[in-house]
Order: C-alpha cells, then sequence, then structure tokens
C-alpha cells in the first residue's frame, strides 16, 4: 500500500469514527430528551429518571403512594389481584389465597354436585297429548 493509499485509509476512519461518535451523542441527547432530562444529561442520569419514572408511574398504576418501592409496588399489585379475585368467586376482601382457593373449590364442588343431582332426578312423564301433527300429511 502507497503512503498516499494509507493516509487516505486512516482518513478515512477517522472520518466513520467522527460520524459514529456524533451519532452516539445524538442519540445520547435524543434519550435525554424523551425522558426529560436536559440534553447534556449523562447515561447514567437518564437510566435514573427513566427509572424512576416507570416506578412512579408503576405505583400509580396499582394505587401505591408515588415514592413507593418496587417491593411495595409488587405487594400493592398482589393485594389489587386477590382482592379482585375474592369478589369475583365471593370470598371476604381481605382472603388469604388459601381462603381463596378453598372458595373456588367449594363452589365448584356444589356447582357440579347440583348438575349431578339434577340429572338423577326422574324425568317427568312425556306428555302423550293427540295433537302431535303429521308432517307427511
Amino acid at each position: 500500500m502507497s503512503d498516499n493509499t494509507k493516509k487516505a485509509f486512516n482518513e478515512s476512519i477517522d472520518e466513520w469514527k467522527s460520524i459514529w461518535l456524533q451519532f452516539a451523542e445524538q442519540v445520547r441527547r435524543d434519550s435525554a430528551r424523551v425522558v426529560g432530562e436536559t440534553p447534556d444529561a449523562s447515561w447514567s442520569q437518564i437510566g435514573q429518571k427513566a427509572g424512576d419514572d416507570t416506578r412512579k408511574h408503576a405505583a400509580a398504576v396499582v394505587k401505591a403512594p408515588e415514592d413507593a418501592d418496587w417491593e411495595t409496588i409488587g405487594k400493592q399489585l398482589e393485594n389489587n389481584v386477590r382482592t379482585g379475585i375474592a369478589s369475583v368467586v365471593g370470598a371476604q376482601p381481605d382472603s388469604d389465597w388459601s381462603a381463596l382457593g378453598q372458595t373456588v373449590d367449594a363452589r365448584v364442588r356444589a356447582f357440579l354436585q347440583s348438575l349431578f343431582e339434577s340429572s338423577n332426578k326422574p324425568a317427568k312423564p312425556e306428555d302423550k297429548s293427540d295433537d302431535l301433527v303429521d308432517p307427511w300429511s
């Protein structure tokens, strides 16, 4: 490779490096804007802001305090789900998972029992009235 070729090759590498660095900086600035940070924010600041906003929104969805940590949010979500299931199956709102399971089991058993009891009853005698119609006549 001639000296001119090497020089041109190195210049091209430097130009591409500059383009990629500009691209990376633009991505960081746009990411900062998306999460509400200033364009000069670091990736660490951007990540912290995105995480905090996500946690705050999750807390609002499950009706936990805005400053709740992830463990508190998870417990609140579990409580909301359990209370919702309790209302669907007819259990007490503060029932634990075991009580919910027992309630569902009892209701399913009662339903199945009612099905089998009704199928064991003797059928009513058919009404043998004389007003049957012959479709072929």
